[in-house]
């Protein structure tokens, strides 16, 4: 029997029991927000033991709109058995004064640094086995979400300062009709570093209040944990060690997940699988769909109100594609040693180095969201696991940097622009990274003051006290069966004896996973890396698009492209909703499909010999194909793309002769005469 829902602001209704009230309050009653309503046939409190033997109560929704759809929760034991009793929150206020919400600008300045200790970011998987920080996470997170949207620290308006609703935030104007987040930029990497940051600092004030809420922390446990939390990352170029899914359960598997607290379970929404919106914040949102989607969506079986995430699809994908984006992870490290070249999609002019941080990220955003929020610039920023996707770009960026020191930020001019920043206007390391401020006085986080991570709080296990050796032998142990020639092997990764490195393998979840052992390099230490490089117009098709290299034949229906066995990789060119196109000046931006690792197991199989350049060039003139798709799945005549231009380079290569050193990569030289006379083929005649 269930009671009927009632709807008292502030108030978590269930029956009659006055205890029972207060227990879903403690329960449910997080920080800034207002509880939902539950209806149960609960006792009184003179029979509270037996309805602690109830297996469930049921959570309904209020009767306003704008609240977002809860779910189902078993009965855990009541009041104060879960988490105290305390005094309700001032939604101005924290628990922590550093995070309280003062007059002037919004300071973020980082989660604290306990006695000179500075935490790390772990992997989701890492966390996840961390069972305090795993359940403060959830349970903070999913209180971030649920934030008054007039606050401007929730959720709602952080991920606005990506793109939609293009309203100013924390007082900084905005120029132009577009998000604030710096894209084919050379600020791209660095004006997402305090974008993560400013949401890390307010989870983290967030985790420090569900922590002291948890009842029966006798040991202190919780708090603890609390105190060394730090936004987690996905890694997704590391295989999991169990041989699972790239994409982790806890982020696709369901809409509800269970938390473990001291003294029972509870079953909340997973605030990993996807936000809800607000019917206020869709009538904001001019584009259809997704003024209509009222939750984000991954890979959405349909363009219309009904659809529904696809997440076994991305999984499907995102692993397809895996050998793909981890072997590009590890050439940025090896083989740009530019930042210039490093940072930004934007195509430099004869340089065949054509892959970059931006385009590699591109590459994930468009396979997760494939026409969902995390597939469009404008709406991105609302996937939970954007953020996940974004700590790990911003560890990639830490990890080039701690190996190249000596490179940085290069002045440029802006080929887009941005909310704040005007296109055509000059940047350099000093250009204020808005809207992020330092302070409450209204001034600026710049390049050159997010340089170092250490002053925002926050390490990464591969850098933090390492020497360029221990770091390259980090990347080497978690990454050695995605490069084109595997030189360690898996086995030998484990007998680590550096102190320094050995918690990085053991962490890396990849480091007991089955590696798929490539013959050896030739005896002179000597190979050849091969490469697709993609160059094409930003605006090419006024939207998201995917371009796939296959090696091999493939299937003819679109639909199957990014699941097809003979495809090396899928690349995305990431845009706004709607980028109308200019002709005369288009931003042309380029990407990058490793195809050594694929050629080598072609080898294997007999069907090539490396060893042979021309014979290799035959075999790739041969079975290299290129195709377009729009977000939808619908095939666009490679002819039509404006300025697709596919061409191979290949690099000799020295191959490490040691776990703790790079392959030295010698110049990328364009393969003419491969891809020419094809639809969207470089001609002999072209430019590099």
């Amino acid at each position: 029997m269930f009671t009927k829902c009632h709807s008292i602001p502030g108030v978590a209704r269930v029956g009659s029991s006055a205890t029972a009230v207060q227990w879903r309050q403690s329960l449910l009653g997080f920080h800034n927000l207002r509880p939902y309503l539950l209806a149960s046939s609960s006792p009184s409190d003179t029979r509270q033991g037996a309805w602690l033997q109830r297996k469930q109560v049921r959570m309904c929704a209020a009767a306003r709109r704008d609240r977002p759809r809860v779910s189902y929760m078993p009965v855990t034991p009541p009041i104060g058995l879960l988490f105290a009793e305390r005094a309700p929150v001032n939604n101005n206020q924290d628990t922590q004064g550093k995070f309280r919400r003062q007059a002037g600008s919004f300071a973020i300045t980082g989660a604290p640094v306990i006695d000179g200790q500075i935490p790390q970011r772990l992997e989701i998987r890492q966390l996840r086995k961390n069972q305090p920080q795993w359940n403060l996470y959830l349970l903070a997170l999913n209180r971030f979400q649920q934030m008054d949207h007039s606050d401007v620290r929730s959720y709602y308006q952080l991920a606005g300062i990506h793109g939609r609703p293009f309203t100013e935030w924390d007082g900084v104007p905005m120029i132009q009709d577009m998000g604030y987040c710096s894209h084919t930029s050379n600020l791209f990497a660095t004006w997402h570093r305090p974008y993560i940051v400013a949401f890390e600092q307010v989870l983290y004030g967030i985790v420090q209040e569900v922590a002291t809420s948890i009842a029966n922390d006798t040991n202190g446990e919780y708090k603890e944990a609390a105190l060394a939390f730090r936004h987690p990352y996905w890694d997704w170029a590391a295989p999991a060690s169990d041989g699972g899914p790239v994409l982790p359960a806890p982020i696709a598997g369901s809409a509800y997940i269970v938390v473990h607290l001291p003294n029972g379970s509870l079953t909340i929404s997973n605030p990993l699988y996807q936000y809800n919106f607000r019917s206020s914040d869709l009538s904001s949102f001019p584009d259809p769909p997704f003024n209509e989607w009222k939750e984000t969506l991954r890979y959405p079986s349909a363009r219309k109100a009904s659809a529904s995430s696809q997440n076994k699809l991305v999984g499907q994908q995102i692993t397809q594609s895996q050998d793909s984006y981890a072997q590009r992870f590890v050439n940025l490290l090896q083989a740009y040693p530019s930042f210039a070249n490093f940072s930004s999609s934007a195509w430099t002019p004869n340089s065949p180095g054509y892959d970059s941080l931006e385009s590699l990220h591109n590459q994930i955003h468009g396979l997760i969201g494939n026409g969902g929020h995390m597939a469009v610039i404008d709406y991105a920023g609302f996937d939970p696991l954007f953020w996940l996707h974004h700590a790990n770009v911003d560890r990639l960026l830490a990890i080039w940097q701690a190996l190249h020191p000596n490179s940085y930020l290069e002045p440029s001019n802006e080929l887009i622009g941005s909310a704040a920043i005007a296109q055509g206007a000059p940047t350099d390391v000093n250009t204020p990274l808005k809207p992020f401020h330092n302070d409450s006085n209204g001034n600026f986080w710049t390049s050159a003051t997010v340089a170092d991570i250490t002053r925002l709080g926050y390490s990464y296990p591969e850098i933090q006290g390492n020497s360029v050796s221990q770091i390259k032998a980090a990347v080497n142990a978690l990454y050695a069966s995605s490069s084109g020639v595997t030189i360690a092997r898996r086995g030998d990764v484990q007998g680590y004896d550096d102190p320094n490195v050995a918690p990085i393998v053991a962490a890396g979840l990849s480091s007991d996973a089955p590696v798929e052992i490539l013959p050896s390099p030739p005896a002179t230490g000597n190979y050849t890396e091969w490469l697709t490089n993609i160059r094409v117009a930003k605006d090419a098709l006024e939207q998201t698009f995917f371009i796939h290299i296959f090696l091999g034949d493939f299937n003819p229906d679109p639909k199957s492209w990014s699941m097809e066995r003979n495809l090396v990789g899928t690349h995305a060119i990431m845009t706004p909703y709607v980028m109308k196109r200019d002709p005369l000046q288009s931003t042309i931006v380029t990407g990058q499909i490793p195809l050594t690792r694929t050629l080598r197991a072609d080898e294997q199989r007999g069907l090539l010999d490396m060893k042979d350049e021309g014979k290799t060039k035959d075999y790739l003139t041969r079975h290299l194909h290129w195709r377009v798709t729009t977000m939808d799945d619908k095939e666009v005549p490679r002819d039509k793309v404006p300025d697709l231009k596919i061409s191979v380079v290949a690099a000799n290569v020295q191959a490490a002769d040691a776990d703790d050193v790079f392959p030295v990569w010698g110049e990328l030289k364009v393969q003419h005469g491969i891809t020419n006379g094809r639809p969207g083929g470089l001609g002999n005649e072209d430019d590099a």
